[in-house]
């Protein structure tokens, strides 16, 4: 073979080769990208807002003893066995039921100490009001002696020695019942005082009984029998489950949908295909500093006390606002937009002479409702947002729809 033809067939090869990898680097460029796709849908998005609630006693009391001591005895009830045990959660009291007692011995022997000495003083001020009748009566002789050693001095029937003699004793009894009298008084104020030692000391000694101040359940108990108590220490919790309230937090966009005496209908989870119904009692007018929220409370009717203390409710307040359809998108087709930090943006799927092709689109989002959000701008009904494989495209990529 002459050296001509072997040059042009090496030629030819090598024209070959570069064909070959040129048309692999074409295909691998335009090899479309896999995604799936949703269309924009125009939905009339449920306005009512919908809030997690907790279930509170609308009025709960911590009840303690006001004394210290060693709790002796509990209030007992009737149990499942037929026993009697003591009081214990989830049991309902009536107010004056007896709940406790603490020991009562040395409350009960300083009451004996106080009424001891009230009767001293007693003792003392009945000694000193005899002693004052005795003086009053010596005064009045004297004032008797007196008056007519004056009539017998100023006819000089007597001398003045006598008459002054009679003067100072006149004197000396006054002073006499003046200083009793002051005593009485003294005894009187300290009678006073032990009198009031011995209501402090039977107030302490009733103390020693604690008594539930109001109908309830109970909540807590939080002594045991042989343990000691210190005052002020929480002994039970009582609480009113005949009248619950729904607590749970609004922010200020949703305050037009509430007002108070609104009727609000809840259901609980543990409570499957029950409603409870209930009206706004209370609407706090100032928000809280840290959530921003408003506390509102809902007064809920306890059908057949089904409800209980901490259960988690949901209610929905039905929004004033007329209703219209809305572009409304899959949450997980938005991404964030490369132009601005605080934007956001889709990939919209576009057919270019037969050719799909994904564009990346600035959009203006608005409420969230479930896994779907509203678009107030930059969208339209009918344009295909790609929902998975969003993360993986660029805008202008060829893409090829897999499902829908």
């Amino acid at each position: 073979m002459s050296k001509h033809m072997l040059g042009l067939l090496a030629a030819l090869f090598l024209v070959s080769v570069s064909a070959g990898c040129q048309k692999a680097e074409d295909d691998q460029e335009q090899r479309p990208v896999p995604v799936n796709v949703q269309p924009v849908e125009l939905q009339t998005p449920d306005r009512g807002a919908r809030y997690t609630a907790s279930i509170v006693p609308a009025s709960q009391v911590e009840v303690s003893f006001r004394v210290p001591g060693y709790l002796t005895r509990l209030h007992s009830v009737p149990g499942v066995d037929g026993q009697r045990r003591p009081l214990q959660a989830g049991d309902v009291v009536s107010r004056g039921t007896e709940l406790a007692r603490l020991r009562p011995d040395e409350y009960a022997v300083k009451v004996e100490q106080a009424q001891a000495q009230v009767s001293e003083v007693r003792s003392a001020l009945a000694t000193a009001e005899a002693q004052l009748r005795e003086a009053q009566a010596a005064l009045a002789r004297s004032e008797q002696e007196f008056t007519r050693a004056k009539n017998l001095f100023e006819t000089e029937s007597i001398t003045k020695r006598d008459y002054e003699a009679a003067q100072t004793q006149r004197e000396v009894s006054q002073a006499r019942v003046a200083a009793i009298e002051s005593q009485i008084g003294a005894i009187q104020a300290k009678s006073g005082g032990a009198q009031a030692i011995v209501r402090e000391a039977k107030l302490a000694q009733d103390d020693t009984l604690l008594v539930a101040p109001v109908s309830g359940t109970v909540i807590k108990r939080l002594v045991e029998v042989g343990s000691f108590v210190a005052p002020g220490r929480p002994a039970f919790i009582l609480a009113d489950t005949g009248s619950l309230r729904a607590v749970f937090g609004i922010p200020d966009i949703d305050l037009p949908m509430l007002h108070l005496g609104n009727e609000v209908s809840l259901t609980a989870d543990a409570l499957p295909g029950r409603k409870f119904h209930g009206r706004v009692v209370s609407l706090s007018p100032a928000a809280d500093t840290r959530t921003r929220v408003f506390d509102v409370e809902v007064a809920v009717r306890n059908q057949a006390n089904m409800l209980r203390i901490g259960m988690i409710c949901s209610l929905e307040l039905a929004s004033p606002r007329a209703a219209e359809r809305l572009p409304v998108i899959p949450i997980n087709s938005v991404i964030r937009s490369k132009r601005s930090a605080d934007g956001y943006a889709v990939y919209v799927v576009e057919d270019t002479t037969g050719r799909k092709v994904c564009r990346l689109r600035e959009i203006t989002l608005g409420d969230t409702y479930g896994n779907r959000v509203i678009v107030t701008a930059g969208l339209k009904a009918g344009e295909n947002v790609v929902t998975s494989g969003a993360t993986v495209v660029q805008d202008g990529d060829r893409v090829q729809v897999v499902a829908w």
